[in-house]
């Protein structure tokens, strides 16, 4: 494992560990949400992404940037908030629960990404022997077959195109 996984992996099991002291709930998406969901890591990642509930937002981040985060202002403060740790990159973006069961996040450039119900269980999953929340593989899954078909999404890369693939196999 190299220098900049294991650096991630530190972030990972930092964050969780914050947020956990205060009963707030963050759950890994992206790449490190999928190697979760696989139980492994299966590459190398440009950041670590997690989901926080909106009510927790401005919370999340005082205890974040307490523990020894850098806040970085280069997000809309409704949609996320990008982070650096220990020179990791990391962010926690923000979702709203809906009366039907479904999630979205209203706010921002992408108010019309809606997530399935069960997005955000409360089942953990273990990474590099760390129990975890990740979004669901439907979630997952549902975020990235939206993306291109959003108002200001783009084209799939190919890593996309790869983890919808991994997904669906998962998701049978």
């Amino acid at each position: 494992m190299d220098e900049k996984t294991e650096g991630q992996l530190r972030v990972i099991r930092d964050v969780v560990a914050v947020l956990q002291t205060a009963d707030i709930s963050a759950w890994l998406f992206g790449g490190w949400g999928l190697d979760a969901r696989i139980g492994r890591t299966t590459r190398e990642h440009g950041d670590v992404e997690f989901w926080v509930e909106r009510v927790h937002a401005e919370r999340s981040k005082a205890l974040l940037v307490e523990a020894g985060a850098t806040a970085l202002p280069t997000q809309p403060a409704e949609e996320s908030c990008e982070y650096t740790w220990d020179d990791v990159s990391f962010s926690t973006a923000y979702f709203d629960r809906q009366s039907d069961g479904s999630f979205s996040q209203p706010l921002g450039r992408f108010s019309d990404w809606l997530f399935p119900p069960g997005s955000f269980g409360e089942e953990p999953v273990t990474l590099d022997g760390t129990p975890v929340l990740a979004m669901s593989v439907s979630g997952m899954l549902a975020m990235k077959e939206q993306f291109p078909s959003l108002r200001n999404g783009r084209p799939w890369r190919q890593k996309d195109i790869t983890d919808m693939e991994i997904l669906r196999g998962l998701a049978t």
